[in-house]
């Protein structure tokens, strides 16, 4: 008897088994060839579900990000807390630390395709949309934003081996940097822009 596959889930699955390749031998620089032998099927196979790499890199970036943005989206539901998104982030940091290697590796080596530096774009404006979902509307869309800046830096700074400080401790650093900056704000006329 053949067997039966579910094309939908088997597409999933090459999807989320390429992330870790693409981030080992970048973006650029992987074949399909490599692809296929790294996932551990036949490159006829891996063409049939993508017809290039670049569709095959596409397709998996999408489905990562509205993954997440669905989890994020979820969890909103659940909770208002921002400690609850900062677990959740802590809890997928190495997801989320390859997505943002993929994000540094398309913008600095692949800079002429348009089509992958939007792609990159609208990844990061659908996680900030996610996100600006935990923060009060007077916060005007800035809330999201704010907070992907300090996940990106921290995923930077946690990629250089620093594993004694937490999510929770360097977002109360923040709270420091805050009371520094209306400190600055009422002893001065200037202000930042």
């Amino acid at each position: 008897m053949p067997k039966i596959v579910d094309h939908q889930q088997y597409r999933v699955e090459l999807l989320s088994k390429s992330l870790p390749i693409f981030v080992s031998k970048g973006v650029a620089s992987v074949s399909m060839r490599e692809l296929s032998k790294e996932l551990g099927v036949s490159t006829g196979t891996l063409y049939h579900y993508f017809p290039t790499k670049e569709a095959l890199f596409t397709s998996m970036v999408k489905y990562l990000v509205s993954s997440d943005a669905e989890a994020i989206h979820k969890l909103s539901e659940e909770s208002s807390s921002i400690i609850d998104i900062m677990n959740f982030v802590a809890g997928k940091e190495g997801h989320f630390l390859n997505l943002m290697l993929l994000a540094v590796d398309v913008k600095r080596q692949l800079s002429d395709s348009q089509e992958l530096i939007q792609l990159v774009d609208e990844s990061f404006s659908a996680y900030e949309s996610a996100l600006n979902r935990f923060f009060p509307k007077e916060t005007d869309g800035k809330g999201g934003k704010a907070f992907l800046s300090f996940f990106v830096g921290v995923l930077f700074l946690k990629s250089k081996g620093d594993e004694d400080t937490s999510w929770i401790e360097l977002f109360e650093g923040l709270k420091y940097l805050g009371d520094l900056f209306s400190d600055k704000g009422k002893n001065s006329d200037s202000s930042i822009s």
